[in-house]
């Protein structure tokens, strides 16, 4: 009987001890390092350091505050990163200018798997390539570096980077509400979208894009309307444009609508068109 007990408490430990093995792994691969923003330099000397983790955490490290950035979010960072692997699977190293001063320094760390591929530019260098840019423009808006991250991330999101003349893209405009609170803001009439997009044409034209099948030319009551993204809520706007010269265009948005809102949240996004 005693050797029936032994074993039994054997078998049990030996249970229960791979049990918490398997739960410390899966905690680990859960909130696993999988990239890191550091930018320094600039007039005043700033430095800053944001640590994104596989379970959606971003982390400010001189600050010490964390945010948990919502799946689709991460899903979207982790899609960007995944084509700046595929296309400089090596890292990437863009030096400034020769003489350049008072310049922003970026280096960004990214952890695949057991490889760690880091990407260094500046302020002050050439042009980053589209990849990189597409990457940055959401670590920029997620971290919302000069400022503390966890308000309204805004940020825009395409169909493909390598766009050619002739070509029609898809522009997703995306405003996120971190904060505890429900965010309140104004819209000029009932009818007028949630976002300002403009795009500038490589000939210098600005073309104010509206959402897809938003009519323009609808008459509507002249009167502002209150409206509300909720804590945790989302607002997702989906446009089009054929491109019909080739050249750098820049898609400029703004959240919300109206240029008279005190708080506005703006991004800016470059399109290659060959």
């Amino acid at each position: 009987m005693d050797g029936v007990k032994l074993y039994a408490l054997i078998w049990l430990t030996t249970v229960l001890a791979g049990g918490i093995c398997i739960i410390l792994i899966s905690f680990q691969n859960s909130h696993r390092k999988i990239m890191e923003l550091s930018i320094s330099g600039g007039f005043w000397g700033v430095h800053e350091t944001y640590e994104y983790y596989s379970d959606g955490t971003l982390f400010a490290k001189r600050r010490e505050a964390s945010v948990s950035l919502p799946s689709y979010i991460l899903g979207e960072l982790t899609n960007r990163m995944n084509l700046l692997l595929e296309k400089y699977p090596d890292g990437l190293e863009l030096k400034p200018e020769e003489g350049a001063a008072d310049y922003f320094i970026y280096n960004l760390t990214i952890y695949d798997r057991d490889r760690v591929i880091k990407y260094y530019w500046t302020d002050a260098s050439e042009k980053p390539p589209k990849e990189l840019a597409y990457l940055y423009h959401l670590l920029h808006e997620t971290s919302g570096f000069p400022f503390n991250p966890g308000d309204i991330i805004f940020y825009l999101e395409t169909d493909k980077l390598n766009v050619k003349k002739g070509e029609t893209l898809k522009i997703y405009a995306t405003a996120v509400n971190l904060m505890r609170e429900d965010f309140q803001y104004y819209s000029p009439t009932p009818c007028s979208p949630d976002f300002k997009i403009y795009l500038r044409t490589p000939s210098g034209r600005r073309i104010e894009l509206f959402p897809v099948g938003y009519d323009s030319g609808r008459i509507c009551i002249q009167v502002i309307q209150e409206r509300v993204l909720k804590a945790g809520d989302i607002i997702r706007s989906e446009y089009e444009y054929k491109f019909i010269e080739e050249g750098i265009y820049v898609i400029e948005a703004q959240f919300p609508y109206a240029e008279w809102e005190e708080t506005k949240y703006h991004c800016v996004l470059e399109i290659p068109v060959s």
